[in-house]
């Protein structure tokens, strides 16, 4: 399998996040001190430095104000963290990132297949013989109830705790149905820029599907006739093996839709690997 990752995105949104979370830090740390003044600076023996007697007259805004700014700060941060940064998942040894370890989970695939992460419109992809296949990745550790396309994860206190810094499971339906249209939208734009129209392009006819797809193991699903499919990454392989066998995508039209897609997608040439 072919392998395309804007890994300088990647790179710059996690950095984003441990910037953002030490950030929030700093600025928790410094209402803490701030709440510290009164003892420092007693209000009954006016400073004479100005900046003493700023803290002296407004520390506690200072504290209550850094508690919420810190607290988004490092939950917005973690955010970012969890969806782009190398961590250790649990029962699997190797550290990685959600988009290494959703590519593991296809090791393989011959080079008829391509997978693309964060380098199209769609965030993660798998194009060839299975057609356009889009992925809504999630990766906490939650638990989910599944009923055709009502799509719930039960209130919890580590949830509440974790409001910010968690992916949260939000609409798949919608957003694996969005995905899908601006990959669409990318295939006709591209045919209509190369003078061919939809009855002449076959690539307008490729069918594109998509599935959720759980990459933490202690994730907790019950699902019953999910729509779109809920899929652990040990199943992700079957579902690619079983929609190829269902879209029947003839050789020449996969390899046009993965040239397509490459030529669309923005990469590094140096990360642009078989899997």
């Amino acid at each position: 399998m072919k392998s395309y990752k804007n890994v300088k995105e990647i790179r710059r949104k996690e950095t984003l996040g441990r910037r953002l979370s030490l950030s929030g830090l700093g600025v928790l740390f410094v209402g803490l001190l701030a709440s510290f003044v009164p003892t420092w600076l007693p209000p009954d023996q006016p400073a004479a430095n100005p900046l003493n007697l700023f803290l002296q007259q407004n520390w506690t805004w200072i504290s209550f104000a850094a508690l919420p700014i810190g607290f988004i700060l490092a939950s917005v941060g973690s955010y970012y963290i969890n969806r782009f940064a190398r961590r250790r998942w649990p029962g699997i040894k190797s550290i990685a990132r959600p988009d290494e370890l959703l590519e593991r989970s296809m090791k393989g695939f011959d080079d008829k297949y391509a997978y693309f992460a964060h380098s199209l419109p769609a965030n993660y992809v798998v194009s060839g013989p299975c057609g356009v296949l889009v992925f809504a990745v999630r990766s906490d550790r939650s638990r989910v109830n599944v009923q055709g396309d009502n799509w719930k994860e039960p209130f919890t206190i580590g949830r509440f705790f974790t409001l910010f810094a968690r992916e949260g499971l939000g609409d798949p339906a919608r957003e694996i149905g969005e995905q899908a249209r601006k990959v669409r939208s990318l295939l006709a734009g591209d045919g209509a820029a190369n003078g061919a129209g939809a009855d002449g392009d076959p690539l307008f006819d490729v069918p594109i599907e998509g599935a959720v797809v759980f990459l933490n193991p202690q994730a907790s699903l019950t699902v019953e006739n999910p729509d779109p499919p809920a899929l652990r990454a040990d199943q992700v392989k079957d579902f690619i093996r079983r929609r190829a066998k269902e879209a029947k995508v003839q050789p020449d039209v996969a390899r046009r839709l993965n040239e397509r897609l490459v030529q669309a997608s923005v990469h590094q040439d140096e990360d642009a690997a078989s899997a």
